[in-house]
This record gives C-alpha cells, sequence and structure tokens, in this order.
C-alpha cells in the first residue's frame, strides 16, 4: 500500500463523506474552531480513523494531510519531533497520540461528547482508550497484523515473526474473551448501553486483525458488538482505506 502525502481539506457534512475529499460550508458554531483544525494521519492507522471520526461525527471543522512514511516529512518533525501520527494542530496547540487528541477536543470543544455526563462515566471511557491505545494496539498490530503485512515491523528472520504473531494470537484470544465475558457479559457497548469513543477506539484497533484473515466469529457479542460500531456515522468513509488494503491482501493470498 503506497501511502501518499498530500494536503485536503476534509470537513463533516451531513451525508457520507469521500475517502479522499469532501466539502461542505463551513458553518460558525458556538465553542467550535473558527479555523479548521489540522491532523497528520496515516489511514491505516487505527488511533488516526479514531480521531477523523471524532472531528466529522462532531462537525468539527479539520484538513487532514497524509503522511507517507516512505519518506521524510520534515513538516511533520518540525511540529512533533517523533513525527508519529496523527498529530494535531489547533492554531499555536500541537498535540500528538490519538489519546490525547482525542482529550483535548473533547474538553474544549464537545463538552465530552460520547464520553459521557458524569465525571465516573468518563473516566471509565478514558480508562477503556488508555488500554486500548497501548496494550490492545500492542497486541493486535504490532504483534499480529503489523509484523506479517509490513516489511517494517517484521523480525530479522521469518522463525522470529511467527513466534511473534503466535504470542499475539494468543494474546488477543485471551483479549476477546474479556471482551466477551465481561465487557459485553450483560451490556451492549463496553461501557454501558450506550455507544461511547470506547467503543469506537477499540473497535477500530481490533479490526487491524483482518489484515491476517482473523475471524471473531468465536465470539458472538463481539461479532455482534463489532457491527453495531460498524453502523456509526462516517465509520464507512473514515475505513475505506482499511478495506481496500484488506481486499489486497486477501487478493495476494488467491
Amino acid at each position: 500500500m503506497n501511502f501518499r502525502r498530500s494536503s485536503m481539506m476534509v470537513l463533516p457534512s451531513s451525508g457520507g463523506t469521500g475517502a479522499r475529499r469532501s466539502s461542505c460550508v463551513l458553518l460558525s458554531s458556538a465553542g467550535l474552531p473558527q479555523e479548521p483544525v489540522t491532523v497528520y494521519v496515516v489511514r491505516l492507522s487505527p488511533p488516526c480513523r479514531a480521531v477523523w471520526i471524532y472531528l466529522a461525527q462532531n462537525k468539527i471543522p479539520y484538513n487532514l494531510i497524509d503522511v507517507d512514511y516512505s519518506q521524510n516529512n520534515p513538516d511533520l518533525a518540525e511540529k512533533n519531533p517523533h513525527e508519529s501520527v496523527p498529530t494535531m494542530i489547533d492554531g499555536d496547540i500541537v498535540v500528538f497520540e490519538g489519546q490525547a487528541i482525542l482529550r483535548y477536543l473533547s474538553s474544549r470543544y464537545t463538552n465530552y461528547a460520547s464520553y459521557g455526563s458524569t465525571l465516573a462515566q468518563r473516566m471509565q471511557v478514558e480508562s477503556v482508550i488508555a488500554w486500548a491505545s497501548s496494550e490492545l494496539h500492542r497486541i493486535v498490530g504490532y504483534r499480529c497484523a503489523y509484523p506479517q503485512s509490513l516489511e517494517k515491523y517484521s523480525l530479522a528472520s521469518r522463525a522470529a515473526t511467527e513466534v511473534l504473531v503466535k504470542s499475539g494470537i494468543e494474546q488477543l484470544i485471551t483479549t476477546l474473551e474479556t471482551l466477551e465475558k465481561h465487557y459485553l457479559k450483560d451490556k451492549s457497548f463496553l461501557c454501558g448501553n450506550r455507544l461511547t469513543m470506547a467503543d469506537i477506539v477499540v473497535a477500530t484497533t481490533l479490526i487491524q486483525a483482518e489484515w491476517v484473515g482473523f475471524s471473531f466469529r468465536m465470539w458472538p457479542k463481539v461479532s455482534k458488538w463489532l457491527h453495531a460500531v460498524a453502523k456509526v456515522e462516517f465509520w464507512e468513509d473514515v475505513h475505506k482505506t482499511h478495506d481496500e488494503y484488506v481486499k489486497e491482501l486477501k487478493e495476494a493470498l488467491d
């Protein structure tokens, strides 16, 4: 998959957006930025997709800049020395890492939309997001999907990579058991019976396992929950690049 770096204006609209570009009239809204925030992204990255969905659903005006990791990115490096994505620029404020960006957007612009109305609810959502952004992404991404799909993350030998992936799949299975038997035991969503940002962050992370043909059918509650989360507004548009990449990987194996 070729990650191209390009600048574009992407603004939320009442209907679906295009995967590469969409437009609408920029409306002035109390509490929202008058100028679009700028977000550096790799569209195959779960944290980038989660931030993108939050911006779109909450009608926060934004520009996306696609980052190509096969090239130097001096513009991004100037703003974030780690050159990690997502990185967001809002005026003179720079925020990087998905969890931090979501916290910033929810506290500054949306009055914690999709986080809950009470401190207890928000802290539960924050906790699940923190877990998904660290441990879950390490398991699904860096121990399962990326070593098999992206040469950059493979180990020195094929045997070592296979050991890493096997360990990652074992950890993923344990995690799915926890989701099935604890979080979704008697609830429709991870933090209650209403969808929150925790569901979107966890779901965008989990589906990286689709890169290696992993199926969630053995966990019916997880499967039902994933199906429900994938119906949220803008999900299809934000995940178009992911879906295309999964299709490419499947065709390569046929």
